[in-house]
């Protein structure tokens, strides 16, 4: 029986339930307004439902989860609505596919849930120790060298767990992932999760099998982790019965007591893989989750596919010289595994997406007879099976909206998080910077360069996934003298590809100000020091800190400190250390 008709799951997601959850939500508002419960009481209700704290007194952050990353175009004119209504005109794109909206105020956050309701999409669970978005690689579906899509599995996961009554309770935050290849650094990064799901197919034609390898345990944070291996082959019908599983061993035996050690990595530390995979075997003995296949095709696949039209190239359909549209279709446009269809890559300046965007990307989508977009946990869009016939008239519409920067997926697409802009656990404004450094390195043309990843935190929470970058860094303030000024840690080597994870490590603490000089000077030190053929990841692991420190020491030494080291990017006052609760691990 699929999921999608089970009484009790459909009952969870009626529209009566939710119209009750968000009446709830509001009578809670009215009591904290009242003064009969305290804002305490209040916030852990709060966050289950994706209304997390900001800096600024007043204002709430949205979150809205979209799972597997999909959106059709009446949800992009949805969340347009709700930015122009109730928050800035803008989103944020995270690393977890959500959309965020910052500065909304408390008593909208009721109306802006039930315009999301309406639209499929919701905000419960996006925050809290609870069953986080549940996550996929943007690719899935179209991607060459995947297994099968995974995107009907990581959406019957989401739809199972969603106000699962078991787990929005939990002992910390819980994320999963759906990768559809072992090599998934650049689209799902299963192993840096609490569950890892890369899809696996066994058998030969005729008894082939299709299942998941499990990854446990890994995460990021303060204490970076490389995920274990539960299993290398789970058949697709044990899936909702084990995740049901992983979920109960860590309710039951995760730490409530200490936050900093909450996580799953910390159980698998304690346990050990062994005795996590005989708790999780006897877990799922019990479970009542349902077998489940997962047969239904991907909600944005176009209906024929297999009679596509015969591939035609953009020199075919259009014989016009444009070196900005082979820019921008050397790194932005991608070959699908389906003939005939390429996929576009919006790149987004560290996930900053405009309203009018939205409204008018919805539009464009329909025009084309395209059903959708996903969001990529670099920040970018992606906008799958576009005709090639068609993918310069779709370039000249993007560009229109300010939507077809070249250099997507290269060194000039930096991750972001919102860092002090926004968070309360923000030390430094890493989204500015993100947008600096994208700016200043859209110029590069060494091929090995473009191929670098820059990934930026505000704080040592990686939000920002800074511990898999290439070049990473994260967000600390140090003293100048007696003044207190924005900096950063630098950490090179990081990445996630088919060997697993490896953690960048740290390098050296930089000022914030002269961060984009120090990468120009690390990137010259690597172009003169490489042997022939050599990788940046080759030439970082074999070149001692002290060299590297040696090399950038006379960009970030402040012997003579101006005015200018002590203003954080993107900001207009002396720089001051102001941090709030962070409600994290709330």
């Amino acid at each position: 029986m699929p999921v999608e008709t089970l009484p009790e799951v459909e009952e969870r997601h009626s529209r009566e339930a939710i119209e009750a959850e968000i009446s709830r939500f509001e009578e809670r508002v009215q009591l904290l307004r009242s003064g009969a419960i305290s804002e305490e009481q209040f916030r852990p209700f709060r966050l289950k439902h994706g209304t997390y704290g900001q800096r600024q007194p007043g204002f709430q952050m949205l979150r809205v989860k979209v799972a597997a990353g999909v959106l059709k175009p009446a949800q992009l004119r949805v969340l347009a609505g709700i930015a122009d209504t109730y928050s800035t005109g803008r989103g944020h794109l995270t690393t977890r596919e959500n959309v965020q909206f910052h500065f909304v105020k408390l008593e909208n956050v009721p109306a802006a849930m039930r315009l999301l309701a309406d639209a499929g999409l919701t905000t419960r669970e996006a925050c809290g120790n609870t069953v986080r978005n549940v996550t996929a690689c943007p690719v899935a579906g179209i991607c060459p060298g995947e297994a099968f899509d995974v995107t009907p599995y990581a959406l019957g996961v989401s739809r199972y767990l969603l106000r699962h009554p078991d787990f929005h309770d939990l002992p910390r935050k819980f994320k999963i992932a759906f990768s559809g290849c072992e090599n998934d650094g650049d689209c799902a990064v299963a192993g840096i999760h609490d569950v890892g799901l890369i899809a696996q197919v066994r058998g030969n034609n005729g008894t082939s099998r299709r299942g998941f390898k499990v990854l446990v345990g890994g995460g990021l944070g303060s204490l970076p982790t490389e995920a274990a291996v539960l299993t290398d082959f789970l058949p697709e019908e044990e899936l909702l019965p084990t995740v049901e599983a992983i979920l109960r061993v860590f309710s039951e035996t995760g730490n409530r007591k200490n936050k900093f050690k909450a996580r799953m990595k910390f159980v698998l530390r304690e346990k050990g893989i062994e005795e996590f995979r005989r708790l999780v075997a006897e877990k799922r003995k019990r479970s009542q989750a349902p077998a489940e296949t997962f047969t239904v095709p991907s909600p944005i696949q176009p209906s024929l596919v297999t009679i596509a039209p015969a591939p035609l190239s953009a020199s075919a359909a259009d014989k016009r010289t444009d070196p900005e549209y082979d820019r921008w279709a050397e790194h932005n446009l991608m070959f699908q595994r389906q003939t005939g269809y390429g996929t576009v890559w919006i790149k987004l300046a560290a996930g900053t997406f405009y309203s009018h965007q939205m409204r008018e990307l919805a539009d464009l989508l329909e025009k084309n007879e395209l059903n959708g977009v996903r969001i990529a946990v670099n920040q970018d869009l992606v906008i799958p099976w576009v005709p090639f016939d068609r993918v310069r008239a779709i370039y000249d519409e993007l560009r229109a909206l300010d939507l077809a920067t070249p250099g997507a997926r290269t060194i000039s697409d930096v991750t972001g998080c919102p860092g002090a802009t926004t968070c309360n656990l923000g030390i430094t404004r890493s989204l500015t910077l993100a947008d600096v450094l994208s700016r200043e390195l859209a110029g590069q043309s060494d091929p090995e360069i473009q191929k670098l990843r820059i990934k930026i935190s505000g704080c040592p929470n990686s939000c920002g996934h800074h511990h898999i970058a290439d070049i990473g860094f994260y967000g600390n303030a140090r003293k100048i003298g007696e003044q207190q000024a924005p900096y950063y840690q630098l950490m090179l080597g990081g990445k996630v590809d088919a060997n697993g994870v490896r953690f960048a490590r740290q390098v050296m603490a930089v000022p914030a100000r002269p961060i984009p000089a120090i990468i120009r000077e690390l990137l010259a030190f690597y172009q003169q020091d490489r042997r022939p053929g050599e990788t940046f990841t080759a030439w970082v692991g074999r070149t001692p800190d002290k060299d590297i420190s040696a090399r950038l020491r006379p960009f970030a030494d402040v012997t003579d400190a101006s005015e200018e080291f002590f203003v954080d990017w993107g900001d207009t006052e002396t720089y001051s250390l102001k941090l709030g609760r962070g409600e994290c691990a709330a």
